[in-house]
């Protein structure tokens, strides 16, 4: 099998596993839907995985790469101060997740079959987590630096409800869809984020 029809197989592999598990959770998803969805035999889907927990490892791990260490580099790349930052932190996680909205809901929804799983599932999920909450707490602590950031914000317990304001946004877009002004909501939210934790004499970048 040619390289590129190899990667054809493993993505398709990859697609039809994020899709089932984002219906039907992964308990409640089977290797035979798998091989099913993806039109492949069994002894193919373990050519590429040792099973579907290794799917699902990889599903992780590839929102990790795509989402949070892409969404890193863009925000490490930004010019200006933290709110120019914060921004393009808003900007980039909200574009990944309209544009790649079946992985986006597949890890928000599948962590809380994970936590307490005692897997290696479990444990990229918090590994990811906690690197997403220690980059938006360094991203809060270098906003204290520049002086944009209120000296009295706990940038930890900040981070925590940004964390869980993405979350919910997800889930928003998710629930209410095509009937919500997303470009809008996203704006709203950005907006009240960023008052929340601002000097109280600096300028709001609000309008």
């Amino acid at each position: 099998m040619k390289d590129s029809e190899s990667k054809d197989v493993k993505e398709t592999i990859i697609k039809e596993s994020t899709r089932l598990f984002l219906a039907n959770g992964f308990r409640g998803t089977s290797v035979k839907e798998i091989t099913e969805a993806a039109k492949v035999g069994r002894g193919t889907l373990y050519w590429y995985f040792t099973g579907k927990d290794a799917i699902l490892v990889t599903i992780l791990r590839r929102f990790e790469s795509e989402f949070l260490d892409g969404m890193i580099e863009a925000v490490g790349t930004c010019d200006g101060n933290f709110i120019e930052k914060f921004r393009m932190f808003i900007k980039r996680t909200t574009e990944y997740a309209r544009d790649n909205r079946h992985i986006s809901m597949a890890f928000t929804t599948l962590q809380g079959e994970m936590l307490g799983s005692n897997t290696e599932a479990e444990k990229v999920v918090r590994d990811v987590y906690h690197k997403y909450l220690n980059f938006v707490k360094e991203m809060l602590d270098n906003g204290k630096r520049d002086g944009t950031v209120d000296e009295q914000v706990d940038t930890l317990m900040y981070a925590h409800a940004v964390l869980a304001c993405n979350t919910g946004m997800l889930m928003e877009w998710h629930v209410f869809g095509e009937s919500l002004d997303t470009k809008t909501f996203v704006k709203q939210m950005r907006d009240i984020l960023l008052q929340g934790i601002l000097k109280k004499d600096y300028p709001s970048p609000c309008p």
